[in-house]
């Protein structure tokens, strides 16, 4: 197994990187990735290449037996580029020119840039794309990320006007889709199409959603630019891969996986300002979303946390225990490699209190010694871990159009998508029922359980899977808000939730949208849910039963006693509709009901105590971890013995873990 640092050889003395280099290999790690920022001295000026630096580096590391990945570095536009070439830079939403200073300060859809990138691209692969010791690629650094997935200037509009043609053929029916004849905003012409810059409004939601279609594709194009360049100089056996981030940007990052041989995660549980981590859940949800990216397909976390992060801010500081907790958090879920972010924090520009692996003085200390063990842990396991199984009964719905589509009309200013999101992907992370994260693509029938949280944009061929996978004998779980737009995002003629009302078995005839203060109540009629009160905010469905069963009920307002979750048998199948978004402390139990019936396998720990389990039946690894920062955790374990393979000591029964405590368990025949 690979476990590397993040290394940027440009910003220390040459004299410097023997000792570095010497505490890497003391440490145990085996790859780093270095090169992403680093055009300016690859390319000092126009046409003019300079890889001696870098030769230097690698030659060094490959004289250590330390692998090296190579990003190449179009995130950092030079300096003399952007003087020479302004028409590379992004505009914004009310049309400024972002300036050079910082980062990702280029649009894809600038020719000019796209010219540029492939010669950097181009040359890189013939300078290493046959070196031993480098043994892949990065393309670029976080597309999209710090708001640069959209552009809206001259050159993008006109490229959004052609991507408009391939898509609609003709303005009849663009104009038609659209909707268009509302407000007056007919098109004669292509040209006459904007991109959504800064309006008195709001801009045609279909528009909106095209243009995020249109984004999304732009960096596909670009992204499979690079990749072209380089598979025409590099060996087969050098990987091309993207660290992506999940942050509801106008990304397709399933698509963009097609032209990946893996995909690659920079996973910060905290950042800047933060005052503690998010929840462990959420970093479960990231975790899953990458291997869902790939339907299943391992990946690679290139950036891991090992200090406290932020530029202008700092955020939380790791505790003793973080490191090897999220690194192992990380391989349970499908990670096949952990880089360290960084190597050392840097003495200058906008990272300066970026901490890594070690400080700014340089010495190893409490966390050179955490990852040392974590190091050495994984030595025990070798690649029998990371090559077992995953297998998921339950399979999550996300699509980031519906995401895109949220962020368009979020309807009430207490919705945000992933909270939503997690809302219903937390009770079955909480049971520990194994989980994936699908999309569209991805076909049912090995699910025991189906999560569709706020569907909001649907898909006709989903939907249909839906429909054929509950009457089969499927459960589906659906929630407020499902049903309402097709594909255009245009609202549904039918009576909600949409072509899903038959399965759910259920019509919504009215519904309320709760703003900040306002709260309703639920309470439990029937079932595992029976006699529980809960708060209700965001949304509130009046759900009226058709074939379905009350579960629950709202109270205290005019629509007191309307259902608020039905469960509907159709077919072989079972439909459960949540038509608000009620708390964990209703949720919970429903799952449990709900997962139990499904024949779910689940295990019962304590709050903040996540297991999961890779691997066959009678050889698998379980691990444990206690996310909680201040108090040990005891819980039953599954049947039989789990031995730790790193002290040898065999366990069964009731299991404790302290604070902030992981351990991978293998169990014994």
């Amino acid at each position: 197994m690979y476990i590397g640092v993040d290394y940027y050889p440009e910003q220390w003395p040459k004299t410097r990187w023997s000792e570095d280099v010497r505490m890497m290999k003391e440490l145990g790690i085996n790859v780093v990735r270095i090169a992403e920022f680093g055009w300016s001295l690859m390319e000092p000026e126009e046409g003019t290449y300079d890889f001696s630096l870098y030769d230097e580096a690698i030659e060094l590391f490959a004289k250590n037996g330390i692998d090296v990945v190579l990003g190449t570095p179009t995130a950092t536009p030079p300096a003399w580029m952007v003087r020479r070439y302004p028409d590379i830079l992004p505009v914004d939403e009310n049309g400024i020119t972002i300036s050079f200073g910082a980062r990702r300060h280029y649009t894809v859809n600038s020719t000019t840039y796209q010219e540029f990138s492939k010669k950097i691209v181009n040359e890189m692969a013939k300078r290493y794309g046959q070196h031993p010791a480098v043994i892949g690629w990065q393309t670029d650094n976080e597309y999209g990320h710090e708001k640069s997935d959209r552009s809206y200037g001259d050159e993008d509009r006109a490229r959004f006007q052609d991507w408009l043609k391939e898509q609609y053929g003709t303005l009849e029916k663009l104009n038609e889709t659209w909707g268009t004849v509302f407000w007056s905003q007919t098109y004669t012409e292509w040209e006459q199409i904007p991109v959504p810059r800064k309006v008195y409004q709001e801009h045609n939601p279909s528009l909106l959603l095209d243009f995020d279609r249109f984004c999304a594709e732009a960096y596909n194009r670009y992204n499979r630019l690079q990749v072209d360049e380089l598979k025409k100089h590099i060996d087969e056996r050098q990987f091309i891969t993207h660290n992506f981030v999940y942050t509801g940007l106008a990304l397709n990052q399933k698509e963009m996986a097609k032209d990946l041989d893996f995909i690659s995660f920079d996973n910060y549980p905290v950042w800047g300002g933060l005052p503690e981590p998010i929840t462990p859940g959420n970093i479960a949800r990231q975790h899953d979303l990458c291997r869902g990216t790939k339907s299943g397909k391992g990946y690679w976390v290139m950036e891991e946390l090992s200090g406290a992060q932020g530029w202008s801010r700092i955020g939380y500081l790791p505790r003793p225990g973080h490191l090897q907790l999220w690194t192992y958090q990380a391989i349970s879920r499908g990670a096949e490699a952990i880089v360290y972010f960084r190597w050392r924090a840097a003495r200058f520009g906008t990272e300066e209190f970026c901490h890594g692996i070690l400080d700014h003085d340089g010495k190893p200390k409490r966390k050179f010694d955490e990852v040392k063990k974590v190091i050495e842990n994984m030595k025990v396991f070798g690649d029998d871990w990371i090559a077992a199984d995953y297998k998921a009964d339950v399979a999550v719905y996300h699509d980031p159009e519906n995401d895109w589509a949220w962020q368009i009309q979020p309807q009430s200013e207490m919705f945000n998508y992933v909270n939503e999101f997690l809302r219903f992907y937390e009770p079955a992370y909480a049971v520990n029922a194994i989980t994936d994260i699908i999309s569209e693509v991805e076909e049912l029938n090995s699910y025991k359980v189906v999560v569709v949280p706020v569907y909001f944009l649907t898909k006709p061929g989903f939907t249909d899977k839906l429909k054929a996978y509950a009457n089969a004998g499927g459960t589906v779980i659906l929630t407020y808000r499902s049903g309402v737009k097709d594909e255009h995002n245009v609202v549904t003629d039918q009576t909600l939730p949409g072509d899903l009302a038959e399965i759910a078995g259920i019509e919504v005839n009215e519904y309320e949208s709760l703003q900040s203060g306002q709260v309703n109540q639920v309470e439990g009629v029937q079932g595992a849910i029976e006699g529980i009160m809960s708060d209700a905010t965001v949304w509130c469905d009046l759900v009226d039963p058709v074939t379905a069963e009350v579960l629950a009920e709202y109270r205290n307002t005019f629509y007191s006693g309307q259902a608020a979750i039905t469960r509907n048998r159709t077919g072989k199948g079972t439909v459960y509709y949540v038509g608000s978004a009620v708390e964990p402390a209703m949720l919970r139990p429903l799952y449990k009901e709900v997962l139990a019936d499904a024949g779910v396998a689940t295990v019962e720990t304590p709050e903040n105590v996540e297991v999961l389990f890779r691997g066959e039946s009678g050889s698998e690894f379980m691990s444990v971890l206690n996310h909680d920062t201040d108090a040990a955790h005891s819980f039953e374990l599954p049947e039989g013995k789990w031995q730790d393979p790193v002290t040898g000591e065999v366990y069964e029964g009731t299991f404790e873990i302290g604070s902030l405590g992981s351990i991978v368990l293998k169990k014994q025949q």
